[in-house]
């Protein structure tokens, strides 16, 4: 019996070392880092670019009408003339401007006899109050005779240069230079004071109008220079510079108007023109990563950044624009960070990875 237990126990011992090393045989080896490509990203100024087609207008435009209503006798100018500041250009029946013209003239003539007939009266009271000859309320009623005669003359004559202004008011000149654009009554037609009898454009300055979507609005600024070409004749081109932004939308199209100023234009760039316009300019400095590079799982956008360690981190970031390919970061990185630009979705806060650093585009 003793001969037998002590002769089974190698065996027994044997075969557990046996299942222990199987054991140890069957343990899986630890995964290696994930090997992450990444691009390591600089600051760049974000550069604006837009195109659009517009036309050419007069930065300034009046409408000329008499000061007057009457017949109008001629009109001396046509849509597509030119005029000069103070060239006639159009005439009313002046009839009865001046039959008013007469009649305060007539009214001057009656007033200036009240006051002779009653500045001597008022003499020869004064003279005979002094020497006790009259009472005080005599001469004080041939005083104020004298004063509401004066008066009189005074509303008379006031009447006579309204008058006179009036029936100058007939002939009517341009007030400014320019092209005719439209005009408003045609000879033998009875206007009223300040209707318009032409409108002109002022052709010394120039802009180029373009209607533009609320994105190119929001990033237009006043005096960023624009490049302005004829459709007609891309070679035919004029730098002007922005100088009115439309401060809300035109309600039946949806889009902003911005008005570029342009200085000497070239004389084939009329009023009318369709051109086309581009402007180029450099805004904000920001980061550029691939679509691929950014995660959306919240109101911010995300991306991974790798760390001095090797382990990739969550890094929140301010997305300013998204273009075709590239997405444009304002705020969240720095220069030098190296952010993972592929299999995003994969990834865990604090993962190890190997750095597979590409050029970035």
């Amino acid at each position: 019996m003793s001969f037998r237990s002590m002769s089974i126990a190698p065996f027994s011992v044997v075969a557990l070392c046996l299942a222990l090393a199987a054991c140890q045989d069957d343990t899986p080896a630890p995964a290696p880092p994930r090997t992450a490509r990444v691009v390591e990203v600089s600051p760049a100024p974000m550069v604006m670019s837009a195109e659009g087609s517009g036309s050419i207008a007069a930065q300034t435009t009046t409408n000329v009408g008499f000061l007057v209503g009457g017949r109008v006798n001629a009109r001396l100018v046509d849509v597509g003339d030119t005029v000069t500041a103070g060239e006639p250009i159009a005439s009313i029946d002046p009839s009865d401007l001046q039959n008013q013209l007469d009649s305060a003239k007539g009214q001057v003539s009656a007033a200036q006899a009240a006051v002779d007939q009653a500045a001597p009266e008022e003499a020869a009271k004064k003279k005979l109050l002094a020497d006790g000859f009259t009472t005080q309320a005599e001469y004080n009623l041939a005083l104020r005779a004298l004063q509401n005669a004066q008066a009189d003359l005074a509303s008379a004559q006031a009447q006579q240069r309204l008058a006179e202004d009036q029936l100058g008011y007939a002939n009517l000149a341009s007030p400014v230079a320019g092209a005719v654009t439209r005009t408003g009554a045609d000879p033998g037609q009875v206007v009223q004071a300040g209707q318009m009898i032409i409108e002109v454009a002022d052709t010394g300055a120039l802009d180029a109008v373009f209607a533009v979507s609320q994105n190119i609005a929001s990033l237009a600024t006043i005096g960023v220079p624009v490049t302005v070409w004829l459709q007609s004749d891309p070679n035919i081109s004029v730098v002007g510079a922005v100088r009115q932004i439309a401060p809300e939308a035109d309600p039946t199209t949806g889009t902003y108007t911005i008005k570029v100023g342009l200085k000497d234009p070239p004389a084939v760039m009329r009023l009318g023109a369709l051109v086309r316009g581009r402007v180029q300019s450099d805004g904000k400095e920001v980061y550029s990563v691939p679509p691929t590079a950014l995660l959306q799982t919240g109101e911010k956008g995300e991306v991974w950044v790798v760390g001095s360690d090797n382990a990739v981190h969550k890094t929140p970031v301010t997305v300013e624009r998204y273009d075709t390919d590239a997405v444009l970061i304002s705020e969240g990185l720095k220069k030098g960070d190296l952010v993972v630009i592929a299999g995003v979705n994969s990834l865990a806060e604090g993962q190890v990875v190997n750095v597979d650093k590409v050029e970035a585009k």
